[in-house]
């Protein structure tokens, strides 16, 4: 017995929302605007649909541009958001879906220039690569042959290439490169989110002892995304996880897969960012005021080409800690070498370009200080922190405490010799690996003034007392009044530098806040990373450069040129920030 159409079209549109509600350990989502109202949606690489969400009074005539067949428009006609099938689309449809989806993909001479993103759960199977270019999946055999692939699954970042002459005829047509050589504008707007617009879309509420921010749900959101991503902070994905069941318990939701948009959501105010609590929440407060010391430190200290700046660059990782990685066509990207490339990049830039003096905390003996002009690094492991005697980098926790007691040795030393605290600028230099791989972009950390101690130590001195810069000051003490003054400074250069990465297109993280002062956990727990807690430069800022989960970001991380603009903006940075 066959259920009415109207009932299969409320399935389709759940089930699809469901999808969307699922994290990506358990299903591989991919999401991408196609107009003004729909999305094109990949699952598990295996099936696309068409999100259509309809003006008010749409009729059958506005499904002609999307649907094939004039009987599939009588279905839809007249009825809220819908799921349409790629099979159901008309052959221009479909390939602007795919197109819209898979924004590496180019047309040329030789065929269909496939490139594969998925980065969780299932991956992109040739059969359906085969059937949705081809018209049959039966032609993936073929494929297979021609471009030398065992088993019929892409990895993230494999190309493939689907012959001319096996493509269907709309999917003939030449098209240049769906993602451009650099982003098409300092921020994609879709993408971007103003973070006054967001807290303006919260109401706050107490129940029994008990208060609660409420955000309505929009259509197509989430809680893991759209609500935890955003509005807490917080980074893991386990954390993240565990916020959301928290949440679903507050908000009295049974199932996360069948919540109709304008739900209700309730969040604990501890859960929240400082800057999305109440104006009259003790943490918020702490956030305006440092953002008021921030704009009265702003441009007080100026400078021509940098004349009197200290920059110490710090790449992150390095030796048997290659911190995260990425596989693009079929080579591995290590977290260690891009950032050591970078940081080499920016140095060179500052010795032709200007007058400042840098200091590096690592080195790679094989390497130097020069960049490299690679897309493929090779897996090394020597590099070692500069304090003295050298540190091999064995152990990841031992070298981040190097790394602070080494900057601060700088710092002394150059204060002592003359130089202006203001004009000395500590950066720490990575590349995140956020488990939602549809994040991207450059997020900064600063040291938050609450998190930090007035006196701190690496550890014993059976580990660190061997080294000279340890020995110098085994504690570093500051001040509450210095970690407020170094949050506002550091912020500052934080928002400079990304005003810079904007204007040189490169992409800023754009769901919640880039600029964090504290790393925050499920449970309340929060930190400042140690290089940032413990150094006491007063500029000092932790930069995660992009995704690397993310394949568009993975892209560009391997690509010299671009890590070359990334360096360029970084030097820009430091002249707006000191005029």
């Amino acid at each position: 017995m066959y259920a009415p159409a109207s009932q299969i079209l409320r399935f389709a549109l759940l089930l699809v929302m469901a999808w969307a509600a699922i994290p990506i350990s358990l299903a591989s989502i991919v999401r991408a605007p196609f107009d003004e109202h729909s999305s094109a949606v990949l699952r598990n690489g295996r099936i696309i649909v068409l999100e259509v969400n309809p003006p008010d009074g749409a009729g059958e005539t506005f499904f002609v541009k999307y649907l094939a067949e004039s009987n599939d428009r009588k279905n839809y006609a007249n009825k809220g958001a819908v799921a349409l099938r790629f099979a159901d689309l008309n052959p221009q449809t479909q390939r602007n879906t795919l197109l819209a989806l898979f924004r590496q993909d180019i047309v040329d001479e030789k065929g269909w220039r496939h490139v594969a993103i998925l980065n969780g759960g299932e991956r992109e199977t040739l059969w359906a690569i085969a059937e949705w270019l081809t018209g049959s999946g039966n032609n993936h055999e073929k494929i297979a042959q021609l471009n030398d692939i065992k088993g019929g699954v892409l990895n993230p970042g494999q190309e493939v290439i689907i012959p001319f002459d096996l493509l269907v005829e709309v999917m003939r047509e030449p098209t240049t490169e769906r993602l451009p050589a650099i982003e098409e504008g300092p921020v994609i707007p879709e993408e971007q989110e103003n973070l006054g617009d967001l807290a303006a879309q919260l109401s706050f509420t107490k129940r029994e002892r008990d208060s609660y921010a409420v955000y309505r749900l929009k259509p197509g959101e989430a809680l893991y995304t759209a609500v935890v991503v955003r509005f807490t902070d917080i980074r893991e994905n386990v954390d993240i996880l565990r916020a959301c069941d928290v949440i679903q318990k507050e908000s009295l939701i049974n199932d996360v897969t069948d919540m109709d948009p304008g739900t209700e959501i309730y969040i604990p105010i501890d859960l929240l960012a400082d800057r999305f609590k109440p104006e009259s929440n003790p943490d918020r407060q702490e956030y305006e005021s440092i953002l008021a010391e921030a704009n009265r430190l702003r441009g007080q200290v100026r400078t021509k080409d940098l004349e009197g700046v200290v920059v110490i660059l710090d790449s992150g990782h390095g030796g048997k800690d290659k911190g995260t990685s990425a596989t693009k066509n079929g080579f591995t990207i290590y977290e260690d070498e891009v950032t050591y490339d970078v940081a080499c990049r920016i140095r060179r830039l500052l010795q032709t370009q200007t007058r400042a003096k840098v200091h590096m905390t690592m080195l790679d003996p094989d390497q130097g200080f020069e960049p490299v002009d690679t897309e493929h690094f090779p897996s090394d492991s020597d590099e070692k922190v500069l304090v003295t005697p050298n540190y091999p980098n064995a152990d990841a926790k031992v070298s981040a405490n190097l790394r602070w007691y080494l900057a601060n040795s700088i710092y002394r030393r150059e204060v002592n010799g003359g130089a202006d605290p203001r004009k000395i600028i500590f950066t720490s230099i990575h590349f995140d690996a956020l488990f939602d791989g549809r994040l991207r972009g450059t997020m900064v950390y600063i040291p938050g003034a609450a998190h930090r101690r007035e006196n701190e130590r690496g550890g014993s001195m059976a580990v660190y007392g061997r080294y000279v810069e340890v020995q110098e000051s085994p504690e570093v003490k500051s001040t509450s009044v210095e970690h407020r003054r170094d949050e506002a400074l550091s912020r500052n250069f934080a928002a400079t530098l990304l005003d810079e990465l904007g204007k040189a297109r490169i992409k800023r993280h754009s769901v919640g806040d880039p600029i964090r002062n504290v790393i925050r956990q499920s449970g309340g727990k929060q930190y400042v990373p140690a290089v940032l807690r413990n150094t006491l430069v007063p500029t000092k800022v932790l930069v995660e450069c992009a995704n690397l989960t993310n394949p568009i970001d993975c892209k560009w991380a391997s690509q010299p040129w671009w890590r070359e603009r990334y360096a360029e903006a970084y030097v820009a940075a430091l002249k707006a920030h000191y005029r």
